[in-house]
């Protein structure tokens, strides 16, 4: 969570009015008026001046409460958010942005996905991983909602429940913000089968390492994988930006990565685990490498953009 001093200039896209802040007692809250009641009473039987003055200085105490708890969230604006895509069966992360705009400090702000769920104990089991912020005057901070991404395709963070139980926590004060957020999960990059090449193609493919007559075809940036001896350490010690050299011809062009060599596995799912692997795998050996799907072809080529271009046809699949 992080929460830059300088003056948020982003766009508003929804602000907490006071139609749209909702307030009841928390446990602990319902405990202190019952606790009141129970004094009430016991002074209304004895009559008992002291007890009556209790009662009515709690009381007024849990008045108060409502104030200041309903004032520590209204006000409050959804600004943006954002998720990096993520392989299924691990965890996704929404940045979410809030804007308080007001003067005043906002205290122990509690963020949580809340979706809409018709079922009452299943919305309370869904709230998981909530994020606690304290938002400084007139400033915006980005809060991270982590959800387990168990499936391929997309992860939607539909609803968001924003509260708090400041300052007394016997009152808890929340609201609702209607996200667009969404998270692409790739497959997962499992697989048992092996590459489809052979070992003379990976040997002497345009990954930077053939020698002999293969010609010179420029440079690109390091990636992470990538062969030592391939760095341009010429470029590195005149303080360049670290770079690979690359060749071309010796040896196959590109790998390509069929839907049809996953056959053998027959569920769908399966296949695409596999050629998820068998994407990973390469870009890991920087080979350039093409998909080939029914319907969506790929061309040939290597790079986190085409990596993920290819990931994300996966997981759309």
């Amino acid at each position: 969570m992080s929460t830059p001093a300088a003056a948020p200039t982003a766009q508003i896209l929804i602000t907490l009015n006071r139609k749209r802040v909702y307030i009841f007692p928390s446990k602990h809250g319902i405990m202190l008026a019952v606790m009141v009641f129970v004094i009430l009473l016991g002074s209304v039987n004895y009559d008992n001046a002291l007890g009556y003055l209790l009662s009515f200085l709690l009381f007024g105490l849990f008045l108060i409460g409502v104030l200041h708890t309903y004032r520590n969230l209204t006000g409050l604006s959804y600004v943006a958010g954002d998720a990096k895509p993520v392989f299924a069966g691990s965890d996704a992360t929404f940045k979410v942005t809030i804007e308080n705009t007001a003067d005043w400090q906002r205290y122990n702000i509690h963020l949580a996905h809340r979706p809409g769920l018709s079922n009452r104990w299943r919305r309370r089991r869904s709230i998981v991983r909530a994020e606690i912020a304290t938002i400084k005057p007139r400033s915006i901070a980005t809060m991270n909602l982590t959800l387990a991404a168990t499936t391929r395709v997309s992860l939607h963070l539909t609803r968001v429940r924003i509260s708090s139980v400041f300052p007394l926590s016997i009152l808890r004060a929340w609201g609702y913000f209607e996200t667009p957020l969404q998270c692409l999960v790739y497959p997962q990059a499992i697989g048992q089968l092996a590459m489809p090449l052979d070992v003379h193609a990976i040997g002497e493919s345009n990954v930077g390492v053939s020698q002999g007559n293969d010609d010179f075809a420029g440079f690109r940036p390091y990636q992470a994988g990538d062969p030592i001896r391939t760095i341009a350490w010429k470029n590195l010690a005149k303080q360049d930006p670290v770079l690979v050299k690359r060749f071309t011809g010796g040896g196959s062009s590109a790998v390509r990565l069929r839907w049809a060599d996953t056959a053998v596995l027959g569920d769908t799912e399966l296949r695409l685990c596999q050629l998820s692997h068998w994407i990973v795998e390469a870009e890991r050996l920087g080979l350039d490498y093409a998909l080939e799907l029914p319907e969506l072809t790929i061309d040939p080529n290597s790079g986190s953009a085409h990596c993920h271009a290819c990931l994300s046809a996966l997981a759309l699949y």
